[in-house]
């Protein structure tokens, strides 16, 4: 069973080295489109500023399964498309994962077992998000959402589009039919979701949100959210109140989305979040301080 594990990159220095480190052993290869999208190249980028490609560049990769690919491009369909040439023509699925998704080596483990008895030719995740810190993750809409992120594919597959996650395929007789393995079977009977740490550090909700409310929601996302909505509940400044008037903390409006409050985390992390989590809390620790003095 050969999985290769697809990722688009950029600017994404928050659990990008406990990512590598959580799904290294288990991928066959793992194939990396860094660089900005045209909304980013506009204000100035031509490449990650924050410390990804240093992790890049100096994750171990003895088994030599990394490939990098730096570029620029028109948008994420492109972004994906750039390391598809050099997916392997043995590879059985791509696993699309997000550099702030990490999974835990037994579900990985279990999920390897259940791809090769089953056969399906896609795969949909439930999310634990984080929200805030890594005490709290957000129920509701966030936990009930499916995040697609395994698909079948077979030489020439390529990426139709990133949203939503769709590959496509030359015409092929020996095609596997159709079988789709959904978030709530996969999580009801085998107990494996993904650990999602997506609205955590300060740094990466800002720029998230900028980026939405600008290209992707738009008039669907919350005005000033940042500012109205995830700084002063990580301060812990009326967070019943913020809530309530919100349906809960997604950057989504309650009319588009329905509830969305949190809830206390009480799993336990992924081995590669909590064998580094004295660094994170500390990278937590140092963002949340600049905006407090942008603030004052």
């Amino acid at each position: 069973m050969n999985i290769a594990v697809g990722m688009i990159i950029f600017n994404g220095n928050y659990v990008l080295k406990e990512c590598l480190e959580s799904i290294y052993p288990y991928a066959s290869q793992i194939l990396i489109s860094e660089g900005p999208v045209k909304y980013w190249q506009e204000q100035g980028y031509t490449t990650s500023t924050d410390g990804t490609n240093d992790i890049l560049d100096n994750f171990p990769d003895p088994d030599n399964k990394i490939k990098i690919v730096h570029g620029q491009f028109d948008e994420k369909d492109d972004q994906c498309n750039a390391y598809m040439q050099y997916l392997n023509d043995d590879a059985d699925y791509i696993w699309n994962i997000d550099c702030d998704e990490i999974f835990k080596s037994e579900d990985i483990e279990k999920l390897i077992e259940i791809l090769k008895k089953e056969r399906p030719t896609s795969v949909g995740f439930k999310s634990c998000s984080f929200y805030g810190g890594f005490h709290d993750s957000m129920g509701g809409f966030e936990e009930n959402v499916e995040f697609m992120r395994i698909r079948k594919v077979y030489p020439g597959s390529y990426w139709a589009t990133h949203r939503p996650p769709t590959i496509a395929h030359k015409m092929r007789l020996d095609a596997w039919s159709e079988k789709h393995l959904d978030h709530n079977t996969l999580y009801n009977n085998y107990r494996i979701k993904m650990y999602h740490y997506s609205y955590v550090f300060p740094d990466q909700v800002y720029q998230k949100i900028n980026y939405y409310k600008t290209k992707i929601s738009k008039d669907n996302a919350i005005d000033n959210y940042f500012d109205e909505v995830y700084l002063p509940w990580v301060l812990n400044q009326n967070r019943n109140l913020i809530e309530q008037k919100y349906l809960g903390v997604h950057e989504f409006k309650p009319q588009y989305r329905g509830e969305c409050y949190t809830k206390p985390f009480t799993d336990t992390h992924p081995d590669a979040i909590i064998k580094n989590m004295t660094e994170l809390m500390s990278k937590f620790d140092s963002q949340l301080e600049k905006y407090l003095c942008t603030n004052t």
